[in-house]
Protein backbone atom coordinates (compact mmCIF):
# COMPACT_ATOMS: atom_id res chain seq x y z
CA UNK A 1 0.00 0.00 0.00
CA UNK A 2 1.23 3.20 -1.24
CA UNK A 3 1.92 6.40 1.36
CA UNK A 4 -1.13 7.70 -0.10
CA UNK A 5 -3.44 4.73 0.60
CA UNK A 6 -2.22 4.56 3.72
CA UNK A 7 -3.24 8.55 4.85
CA UNK A 8 -6.78 7.62 3.11
CA UNK A 9 -7.15 4.82 5.09
CA UNK A 10 -6.44 6.49 8.24
CA UNK A 11 -8.60 8.96 7.35
CA UNK A 12 -11.61 6.95 6.86
CA UNK A 13 -11.00 5.14 9.63
CA UNK A 14 -10.52 7.96 11.56
CA UNK A 15 -13.80 8.83 9.87
CA UNK A 16 -16.28 6.08 10.87
CA UNK A 17 -15.15 5.99 14.44
CA UNK A 18 -15.93 10.11 14.06
CA UNK A 19 -19.73 8.49 12.85
CA UNK A 20 -19.20 6.52 16.34
CA UNK A 21 -18.74 8.74 18.75
CA UNK A 22 -21.51 11.70 16.83
CA UNK A 23 -24.46 9.04 16.91
CA UNK A 24 -23.82 6.93 19.71
CA UNK A 25 -25.13 8.96 22.44
CA UNK A 26 -28.64 9.31 20.96
CA UNK A 27 -28.93 5.93 20.02
CA UNK A 28 -28.52 4.60 24.01
CA UNK A 29 -30.07 7.70 25.31
CA UNK A 30 -33.05 5.87 26.84
CA UNK A 31 -30.44 4.27 28.95
CA UNK A 32 -28.65 7.40 29.95
CA UNK A 33 -32.00 9.31 30.76
CA UNK A 34 -33.14 6.28 32.73
CA UNK A 35 -29.84 7.02 35.13
CA UNK A 36 -30.08 10.56 35.13
CA UNK A 37 -34.11 10.22 35.13
CA UNK A 38 -34.69 12.97 32.51
CA UNK A 39 -36.93 13.02 29.64
CA UNK A 40 -36.08 13.50 26.09
CA UNK A 41 -35.48 17.70 26.78
CA UNK A 42 -32.33 16.48 28.03
CA UNK A 43 -31.59 14.96 24.49
CA UNK A 44 -32.40 17.77 22.71
CA UNK A 45 -29.58 19.80 25.39
CA UNK A 46 -26.74 17.36 24.51
CA UNK A 47 -28.18 17.49 21.31
CA UNK A 48 -27.21 21.34 20.82
CA UNK A 49 -24.32 21.73 23.03
CA UNK A 50 -22.70 19.06 20.64
CA UNK A 51 -23.78 20.97 17.50
CA UNK A 52 -22.61 24.39 19.06
CA UNK A 53 -19.62 23.30 19.99
CA UNK A 54 -18.89 21.84 16.27
CA UNK A 55 -20.17 25.07 14.82
CA UNK A 56 -18.42 27.44 17.14
CA UNK A 57 -15.03 26.02 16.29
CA UNK A 58 -15.25 26.08 12.93
CA UNK A 59 -13.27 29.18 12.26
CA UNK A 60 -10.68 28.62 14.93
CA UNK A 61 -10.16 25.04 13.46
CA UNK A 62 -9.97 26.48 9.71
CA UNK A 63 -7.80 29.28 10.87
CA UNK A 64 -5.49 26.91 12.89
CA UNK A 65 -5.32 24.82 9.42
CA UNK A 66 -4.52 27.57 7.62
CA UNK A 67 -1.69 29.11 10.18
CA UNK A 68 0.12 25.67 10.43
CA UNK A 69 -1.47 22.91 8.31
CA UNK A 70 -4.27 20.54 7.95
CA UNK A 71 -2.44 17.29 9.40
CA UNK A 72 -1.72 18.74 12.70
CA UNK A 73 -5.73 20.10 12.89
CA UNK A 74 -6.86 17.13 12.33
CA UNK A 75 -4.76 15.00 14.91
CA UNK A 76 -5.31 17.16 17.45
CA UNK A 77 -9.21 17.51 17.04
CA UNK A 78 -9.26 13.54 17.15
CA UNK A 79 -7.30 13.65 20.11
CA UNK A 80 -9.62 15.86 22.07
CA UNK A 81 -12.86 14.58 20.41
CA UNK A 82 -12.05 11.22 21.43
CA UNK A 83 -10.85 12.18 24.89
CA UNK A 84 -14.19 13.79 25.95
CA UNK A 85 -16.09 10.70 24.72
CA UNK A 86 -14.22 8.60 26.46
CA UNK A 87 -14.94 11.22 29.64
CA UNK A 88 -19.01 11.02 29.20
CA UNK A 89 -18.70 7.30 30.42
CA UNK A 90 -17.80 8.44 33.71
CA UNK A 91 -19.79 11.47 34.43
CA UNK A 92 -21.90 12.05 37.58
CA UNK A 93 -24.29 14.52 36.49
CA UNK A 94 -26.34 15.55 33.32
CA UNK A 95 -25.06 18.70 33.16
CA UNK A 96 -21.56 16.96 32.63
CA UNK A 97 -22.40 14.85 29.85
CA UNK A 98 -23.78 18.55 27.99
CA UNK A 99 -20.18 19.90 28.41
CA UNK A 100 -18.31 17.02 27.38
CA UNK A 101 -20.54 16.69 24.30
CA UNK A 102 -20.23 20.46 23.75
CA UNK A 103 -16.17 19.49 24.13
CA UNK A 104 -16.49 16.38 21.47
CA UNK A 105 -18.11 18.78 18.85
CA UNK A 106 -14.83 21.47 19.71
CA UNK A 107 -12.51 18.52 18.65
CA UNK A 108 -14.61 17.61 15.83
CA UNK A 109 -14.86 20.98 14.09
CA UNK A 110 -11.02 20.71 14.02
CA UNK A 111 -10.92 17.23 12.52
CA UNK A 112 -13.91 17.83 9.98
CA UNK A 113 -12.78 20.60 7.32
CA UNK A 114 -8.91 19.40 7.59
CA UNK A 115 -9.78 16.04 7.19
CA UNK A 116 -11.87 17.09 3.94
CA UNK A 117 -8.43 18.50 2.64
CA UNK A 118 -6.53 16.02 3.10
CA UNK A 119 -8.50 12.97 1.58
CA UNK A 120 -8.94 15.12 -2.00
CA UNK A 121 -5.27 15.48 -1.69
CA UNK A 122 -4.49 11.78 -0.50
CA UNK A 123 -7.85 10.05 -2.26
CA UNK A 124 -8.12 9.16 -5.74
CA UNK A 125 -6.93 11.46 -7.92
CA UNK A 126 -8.60 14.14 -10.37
CA UNK A 127 -12.20 12.88 -8.41
CA UNK A 128 -12.12 14.96 -5.04
CA UNK A 129 -15.61 14.93 -4.67
CA UNK A 130 -15.64 11.24 -5.19
CA UNK A 131 -13.15 11.10 -2.25
CA UNK A 132 -15.22 13.45 -0.15
CA UNK A 133 -17.77 11.65 -0.83
CA UNK A 134 -16.23 8.70 0.57
CA UNK A 135 -15.18 10.66 3.44
CA UNK A 136 -19.03 11.08 3.80
CA UNK A 137 -19.58 7.36 3.30
CA UNK A 138 -17.21 6.76 6.36
CA UNK A 139 -18.82 9.02 8.54
CA UNK A 140 -22.33 7.13 8.04
CA UNK A 141 -20.72 3.96 8.29
CA UNK A 142 -19.74 4.85 11.32
CA UNK A 143 -23.39 5.77 12.30
CA UNK A 144 -24.54 2.52 11.75
CA UNK A 145 -22.49 1.27 13.85
CA UNK A 146 -23.00 3.55 16.26
CA UNK A 147 -26.46 3.48 16.08
CA UNK A 148 -27.74 -0.22 16.41
CA UNK A 149 -24.43 -1.64 17.49
CA UNK A 150 -24.23 0.76 20.51
CA UNK A 151 -27.75 -0.06 21.37
CA UNK A 152 -26.37 -3.83 21.55
CA UNK A 153 -23.41 -3.23 23.26
CA UNK A 154 -24.74 -0.54 25.69
CA UNK A 155 -27.25 -3.03 27.05
CA UNK A 156 -24.19 -5.55 27.33
CA UNK A 157 -21.84 -3.80 29.14
CA UNK A 158 -23.66 -0.91 30.22
CA UNK A 159 -24.30 2.31 28.29
CA UNK A 160 -21.03 3.89 30.53
CA UNK A 161 -18.52 1.35 29.38
CA UNK A 162 -19.80 1.32 25.78
CA UNK A 163 -18.75 5.18 25.71
CA UNK A 164 -15.60 4.63 27.20
CA UNK A 165 -15.08 1.86 24.66
CA UNK A 166 -15.66 4.31 21.57
CA UNK A 167 -13.31 7.26 22.83
CA UNK A 168 -10.82 5.31 23.49
CA UNK A 169 -11.33 3.69 19.83
CA UNK A 170 -10.78 7.27 18.71
CA UNK A 171 -7.74 7.73 20.18
CA UNK A 172 -6.43 4.86 18.35
CA UNK A 173 -6.94 6.15 15.20
CA UNK A 174 -5.39 9.55 16.10
CA UNK A 175 -2.37 7.09 16.69
CA UNK A 176 -2.66 6.06 13.15
CA UNK A 177 -3.24 9.16 11.31
CA UNK A 178 0.08 10.25 13.54
CA UNK A 179 1.53 7.07 12.17
CA UNK A 180 0.39 7.58 8.21
CA UNK A 181 -0.15 11.22 7.12
CA UNK A 182 3.18 12.85 5.95
CA UNK A 183 4.07 15.82 7.89
CA UNK A 184 4.22 17.69 4.95
CA UNK A 185 0.11 17.37 4.07
CA UNK A 186 0.52 19.78 0.89
CA UNK A 187 0.35 16.86 -1.69
CA UNK A 188 2.61 19.66 -4.05
CA UNK A 189 5.48 18.74 -2.02
CA UNK A 190 4.50 15.37 -1.14
CA UNK A 191 4.60 14.91 -5.21
CA UNK A 192 7.81 16.80 -6.01
CA UNK A 193 6.02 20.02 -7.63
CA UNK A 194 7.81 22.40 -4.89
CA UNK A 195 10.26 23.51 -7.29
CA UNK A 196 7.44 24.49 -9.57
CA UNK A 197 6.73 28.48 -10.74
CA UNK A 198 3.10 28.05 -9.45
CA UNK A 199 4.05 27.10 -5.82
CA UNK A 200 7.21 28.66 -5.01
CA UNK A 201 6.25 32.01 -4.47
CA UNK A 202 3.11 31.13 -2.17
CA UNK A 203 5.02 28.35 -0.58
CA UNK A 204 7.99 31.36 0.27
CA UNK A 205 5.28 33.41 1.47
CA UNK A 206 3.79 31.16 3.39
CA UNK A 207 1.96 32.29 6.54
CA UNK A 208 -1.67 33.54 7.45
CA UNK A 209 -3.13 37.00 5.90
CA UNK A 210 -5.53 38.20 8.05
CA UNK A 211 -6.54 40.21 5.16
CA UNK A 212 -7.73 36.91 3.08
CA UNK A 213 -9.01 35.62 5.64
CA UNK A 214 -11.65 38.10 6.10
CA UNK A 215 -12.14 37.80 2.76
CA UNK A 216 -13.10 34.10 2.91
CA UNK A 217 -15.20 35.04 5.85
CA UNK A 218 -17.10 37.57 3.86
CA UNK A 219 -17.78 36.24 0.77
CA UNK A 220 -20.83 35.79 0.21
CA UNK A 221 -21.01 32.76 -2.18
CA UNK A 222 -19.64 30.79 1.00
CA UNK A 223 -22.74 32.34 3.13
CA UNK A 224 -25.19 31.09 0.91
CA UNK A 225 -23.94 27.62 1.00
CA UNK A 226 -23.43 27.79 4.77
CA UNK A 227 -27.53 28.57 4.35
CA UNK A 228 -27.99 25.45 2.19
CA UNK A 229 -26.03 23.31 4.47
CA UNK A 230 -28.59 24.29 7.45
CA UNK A 231 -31.53 23.02 5.51
CA UNK A 232 -29.05 19.80 5.10
CA UNK A 233 -27.94 19.94 8.91
CA UNK A 234 -31.66 20.08 9.79
CA UNK A 235 -32.68 16.88 8.21
CA UNK A 236 -29.98 15.10 9.21
CA UNK A 237 -29.66 15.69 12.54
CA UNK A 238 -33.48 15.82 13.70
CA UNK A 239 -34.10 12.28 11.99
CA UNK A 240 -30.83 10.60 13.13
CA UNK A 241 -31.19 12.19 16.29
CA UNK A 242 -34.90 11.58 17.17
CA UNK A 243 -35.77 8.51 15.41
CA UNK A 244 -35.18 6.07 17.69
CA UNK A 245 -36.91 7.68 20.35
CA UNK A 246 -40.44 8.23 17.60
CA UNK A 247 -40.18 4.83 16.92
CA UNK A 248 -40.11 3.52 20.89
CA UNK A 249 -42.74 5.92 21.40
CA UNK A 250 -44.93 3.97 18.61
CA UNK A 251 -44.62 0.87 20.49
CA UNK A 252 -41.32 -0.29 18.10
CA UNK A 253 -38.04 -2.07 20.15
CA UNK A 254 -35.52 -0.43 20.80
CA UNK A 255 -33.41 -3.30 18.24
CA UNK A 256 -36.09 -2.55 15.63
CA UNK A 257 -36.00 1.38 16.07
CA UNK A 258 -32.10 0.74 15.44
CA UNK A 259 -32.53 -0.95 12.80
CA UNK A 260 -34.85 1.49 10.72
CA UNK A 261 -32.46 4.59 11.82
CA UNK A 262 -29.63 3.01 10.67
CA UNK A 263 -30.92 2.95 6.88
CA UNK A 264 -30.48 6.68 5.94
CA UNK A 265 -26.87 5.73 6.54
CA UNK A 266 -26.73 3.06 4.87
CA UNK A 267 -28.29 5.23 1.53
CA UNK A 268 -25.86 7.93 2.57
CA UNK A 269 -22.68 5.77 2.18
CA UNK A 270 -23.99 4.67 -1.59
CA UNK A 271 -25.24 8.02 -2.28
CA UNK A 272 -22.26 10.31 -1.13
CA UNK A 273 -19.41 8.84 -3.57
CA UNK A 274 -22.28 8.00 -6.47
CA UNK A 275 -23.67 12.02 -7.12
CA UNK A 276 -19.86 13.02 -5.64
CA UNK A 277 -18.39 11.37 -8.69
CA UNK A 278 -21.51 12.64 -10.87
CA UNK A 279 -21.00 15.82 -9.90
CA UNK A 280 -17.27 15.35 -10.63
CA UNK A 281 -18.66 15.69 -14.38
CA UNK A 282 -21.52 17.79 -14.44
CA UNK A 283 -20.49 20.73 -12.17
CA UNK A 284 -23.70 21.54 -12.35
CA UNK A 285 -24.71 22.61 -8.32
CA UNK A 286 -27.27 24.44 -8.54
CA UNK A 287 -29.46 21.16 -10.40
CA UNK A 288 -28.30 18.74 -8.04
CA UNK A 289 -28.96 20.87 -4.90
CA UNK A 290 -32.48 21.92 -6.03
CA UNK A 291 -33.03 18.04 -6.03
CA UNK A 292 -31.43 16.82 -2.91
CA UNK A 293 -33.20 19.88 -1.14
CA UNK A 294 -36.36 18.90 -2.66
CA UNK A 295 -36.37 15.11 -1.86
CA UNK A 296 -35.15 15.75 1.80
CA UNK A 297 -38.06 17.93 2.50
CA UNK A 298 -40.89 15.80 1.63
CA UNK A 299 -38.99 12.80 2.84
CA UNK A 300 -38.96 14.79 6.18
CA UNK A 301 -42.83 15.42 5.85
CA UNK A 302 -43.48 12.10 5.59
CA UNK A 303 -42.26 10.67 9.25
CA UNK A 304 -45.45 12.92 10.45
CA UNK A 305 -47.79 10.20 8.98
CA UNK A 306 -46.94 7.75 11.38
CA UNK A 307 -46.95 4.62 8.95
CA UNK A 308 -44.42 2.12 8.90
CA UNK A 309 -44.29 1.73 5.44
CA UNK A 310 -43.83 5.52 5.12
CA UNK A 311 -41.08 5.99 7.62
CA UNK A 312 -39.04 3.37 6.38
CA UNK A 313 -39.48 5.06 2.71
CA UNK A 314 -38.68 8.30 4.21
CA UNK A 315 -35.45 7.66 6.08
CA UNK A 316 -33.69 6.24 2.99
CA UNK A 317 -34.82 9.15 0.82
CA UNK A 318 -33.20 10.97 3.54
CA UNK A 319 -30.28 9.19 3.71
CA UNK A 320 -29.79 9.49 0.27
CA UNK A 321 -30.65 13.01 -0.63
CA UNK A 322 -28.54 14.21 2.20
CA UNK A 323 -25.88 11.87 1.61
CA UNK A 324 -25.02 13.88 -1.99
CA UNK A 325 -25.66 17.16 -1.03
CA UNK A 326 -23.18 16.94 2.27
CA UNK A 327 -20.40 16.21 -0.90
CA UNK A 328 -21.67 18.83 -3.22
CA UNK A 329 -21.85 21.35 -0.86
CA UNK A 330 -18.13 21.06 0.46
CA UNK A 331 -16.58 20.34 -2.82
CA UNK A 332 -17.75 23.63 -3.42
CA UNK A 333 -16.85 25.75 -1.04
CA UNK A 334 -13.73 23.77 -1.60
CA UNK A 335 -13.34 24.71 -5.14
CA UNK A 336 -14.50 28.44 -4.53
CA UNK A 337 -12.32 30.71 -5.98
CA UNK A 338 -12.33 33.74 -4.39
CA UNK A 339 -11.44 37.41 -5.50
CA UNK A 340 -8.24 38.88 -4.26
CA UNK A 341 -6.98 35.72 -2.36
CA UNK A 342 -3.75 34.97 -2.62
CA UNK A 343 -2.81 31.33 -1.80
CA UNK A 344 -0.82 27.94 -2.46
CA UNK A 345 -3.12 27.33 -5.49
CA UNK A 346 -3.44 30.45 -6.79
CA UNK A 347 -0.57 32.62 -6.37
CA UNK A 348 -2.38 36.23 -7.04
CA UNK A 349 -4.39 34.85 -9.75
CA UNK A 350 -8.12 35.39 -9.15
CA UNK A 351 -10.07 34.16 -12.18
CA UNK A 352 -10.89 30.62 -13.23
CA UNK A 353 -9.63 31.11 -16.74
CA UNK A 354 -5.95 32.32 -15.07
CA UNK A 355 -6.16 29.47 -13.19
CA UNK A 356 -6.17 27.25 -16.02
CA UNK A 357 -3.31 28.90 -17.14
CA UNK A 358 -1.51 27.55 -14.64
CA UNK A 359 -2.57 24.25 -14.59
CA UNK A 360 -3.07 22.88 -18.20
CA UNK A 361 -5.78 19.79 -17.32
CA UNK A 362 -8.86 19.33 -15.13
CA UNK A 363 -7.82 16.86 -13.04
CA UNK A 364 -4.60 19.42 -11.63
CA UNK A 365 -7.24 22.07 -11.11
CA UNK A 366 -9.46 19.83 -9.11
CA UNK A 367 -7.29 18.18 -6.76
CA UNK A 368 -5.07 20.61 -6.23
CA UNK A 369 -5.15 22.77 -2.74
CA UNK A 370 -6.00 26.05 -2.13
CA UNK A 371 -3.89 27.77 1.40
CA UNK A 372 -7.37 28.48 2.67
CA UNK A 373 -9.48 25.41 1.38
CA UNK A 374 -9.60 24.30 4.85
CA UNK A 375 -10.89 27.86 6.03
CA UNK A 376 -13.61 27.90 3.29
CA UNK A 377 -15.08 24.30 4.26
CA UNK A 378 -14.49 25.04 7.71
CA UNK A 379 -16.52 28.77 7.41
CA UNK A 380 -19.34 26.85 5.43
CA UNK A 381 -19.96 24.24 8.05
CA UNK A 382 -19.42 26.26 11.24
CA UNK A 383 -22.55 28.67 9.78
CA UNK A 384 -24.68 25.51 9.13
CA UNK A 385 -23.84 23.79 12.42
CA UNK A 386 -24.55 27.33 14.65
CA UNK A 387 -27.57 27.73 12.37
CA UNK A 388 -28.35 24.57 13.20
CA UNK A 389 -28.27 24.07 17.27
CA UNK A 390 -31.64 25.47 18.15
CA UNK A 391 -33.54 22.57 15.71
CA UNK A 392 -33.09 19.80 18.59
CA UNK A 393 -34.62 22.04 21.48
CA UNK A 394 -36.92 23.32 19.49
CA UNK A 395 -37.82 19.88 18.13
CA UNK A 396 -38.04 18.42 21.83
CA UNK A 397 -39.58 20.89 22.87
CA UNK A 398 -42.81 20.44 19.84
CA UNK A 399 -42.37 17.07 20.52
CA UNK A 400 -42.95 17.10 24.28
CA UNK A 401 -45.37 19.71 24.25
CA UNK A 402 -47.37 18.99 20.98
CA UNK A 403 -46.73 15.68 18.95
CA UNK A 404 -43.46 14.54 16.95
CA UNK A 405 -46.23 15.02 14.03
CA UNK A 406 -46.07 18.93 14.33
CA UNK A 407 -42.55 18.55 15.02
CA UNK A 408 -41.48 16.15 11.59
CA UNK A 409 -43.37 18.70 9.95
CA UNK A 410 -41.81 22.09 11.04
CA UNK A 411 -38.53 20.65 10.91
CA UNK A 412 -39.37 19.71 6.62
CA UNK A 413 -40.32 23.17 6.58
CA UNK A 414 -36.77 24.17 7.77
CA UNK A 415 -35.17 22.31 5.21
CA UNK A 416 -37.59 23.21 2.32
CA UNK A 417 -36.83 27.00 3.18
CA UNK A 418 -33.08 26.92 3.97
CA UNK A 419 -32.32 24.57 0.92
CA UNK A 420 -34.31 25.37 -1.58
CA UNK A 421 -34.76 29.21 -1.46
CA UNK A 422 -30.55 29.75 -1.43
CA UNK A 423 -30.07 27.46 -4.66
CA UNK A 424 -32.32 28.64 -6.66
CA UNK A 425 -31.92 31.87 -6.42
CA UNK A 426 -28.14 32.80 -5.74
CA UNK A 427 -26.13 29.30 -6.32
CA UNK A 428 -24.52 28.81 -9.66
Amino acid sequence: MGSDDSASSSLIFARIVYGINWFNVAAIFPLVALAFNKDVSLLGSVSAAFFMGIGLFQIPAGIFAAKYNARTSAIIGIIVSSTAALLCGAVSEASQLIWLRFTVGAGMAFFFSSAVILIAKYGKRGFPGFSIGIMNSAHSMGGIIGIFAWIILAQMVGWRLSLIFSGGLGLVTAFLMIMTIPRSDLKAEHDGRMNSKAYRPAREAEKLKISDALRVLSNRALAYLGLILIGIQTAWAVELTFIVIYLQTLGFSAEFAGIIAILPLIFAIVSAPLIGAFYDKVRDTRKVLFICGAGMSMAIAGLSLGSLCVIVASVILTGFFSGGAFTVVYEKARTLLIEGVQDSKVNSTTTLEAHRRNFQDKNSLVNDSSYYDTLKVAWVNGLSLIGVLWTPIAFSYFAQQRSYELAWILSAIVTALFTMIPTSKYVK
